[in-house]
């Protein structure tokens, strides 16, 4: 007796949290997405990018030289 050959059409998943699909063929959403993070952590995260370019504009608006 031969050993079954993996298919192309194989949908079986190891560990579905890594995002592959279930035995059913839906997709599960990866643990590591941003839009899985609580919003004060998402607000945490953007906070001191957003605060930086506001920092920029201003001075590029000052009209100062930067040296």
């Amino acid at each position: 007796m031969t050993p079954p050959t993996p298919s192309a059409d194989h949908t079986h998943s190891h560990n579905p949290a890594l995002g592959h699909a279930t035995p059913t063929g839906q997709r599960v959403a990866q643990t590591r997405s941003v839009l899985a993070w609580p919003a004060w952590l998402r607000v945490a995260a953007v906070l001191p990018l957003l605060l930086a370019l506001w920092l920029a504009v201003g001075w590029a608006n000052a009209g100062v030289s930067p040296w």
